[in-house]
């Protein structure tokens, strides 16, 4: 997890009570003390909804795992900027390839530390879980616009696996209100998809899984980074095994 250098068991200024007594001219007086401010910022990345797995996550722990790939590097650089030139930023980003290329770790990675970083209120939103949320509400009016709120507010959202599973006109309808939402408020997203703009001979396209509605509102939104190559957890089994021997 991404650690906040303001984390601490008591603070000697406050004893935990988030104010402090200043005294300054021969006067006295109460102001909130720094460590508030760490505590606020613990408590929405805590909000934020990131999935245990990926809470270790950050940006210096991406490893560029496959020389031969000079994606990865590009994409850790892109990212990077986006971090640091936040909040003076006017697009968000589309983080596409193939699965196992670390896709997620950035845009996790990236959603840590501008919490922890700048205070940014965020959330994590899984789109297989969005989905089948969005489902569950199907017979419950009014439940569409309960479960879209604290999405559709977040100063930062990262929607995970873009495209994951086909979904109904009604549930696509929904989700367009999402990132039609987003776009209209100036809002900014990640997101991420193993999907490309260019189908093969058998595959679909991002825009086939998503509708090209919502794949234009995305090229508007978005910096797109593209990441190639292998499959990072699968190559790195294979060595493990391999180092293991028969």
């Amino acid at each position: 997890m991404v650690e906040s250098s303001m984390q601490t068991e008591g603070c000697p200024r406050c004893e935990n009570t988030g104010w402090e007594l200043v005294k300054e001219d021969g006067k006295e007086f109460v102001r909130r003390c720094a460590c508030a401010e760490g505590k606020r910022r613990e408590n929405l990345l805590e909000k934020a909804g990131v999935p245990a797995r990926y809470r270790t996550c950050s940006l210096d722990g991406f490893e560029l795992w496959n020389a031969d790939d000079p994606t990865l590097n590009r994409a850790l650089k892109k990212v990077r900027t986006f971090v640091d030139e936040w909040p003076q930023i006017d697009k968000g980003l589309l983080l596409m390839g193939p699965v196992g290329t670390g896709k997620t770790h950035l845009a996790v990675a990236a959603l840590q530390e501008l919490v922890i970083g700048k205070g940014v209120r965020a959330r994590f939103q899984d789109f297989t879980s969005l989905v089948l949320e969005i489902q569950m509400t199907f017979d419950k009016p009014g439940s569409q616009r309960e479960l879209m709120k604290p999405l559709v507010d977040a100063q930062l959202l990262v929607l995970d696996e873009l495209g994951a599973g086909k979904v109904t006109p009604w549930v696509m309808d929904l989700l367009y209100y999402l990132v039609n939402s987003r776009y209209v408020q100036g809002r900014v997203t990640i997101f991420t998809t193993n999907y490309s703009d260019f189908a093969g001979s058998s595959q679909e396209t991002l825009g086939d899984r998503v509708s090209a509605r919502i794949r234009s509102r995305l090229f508007e939104m978005c910096r797109r980074i593209e990441l190639r190559g292998a499959d990072y957890r699968k190559q790195r089994l294979a060595h493990e095994q391999e180092r293991r021997g028969p």
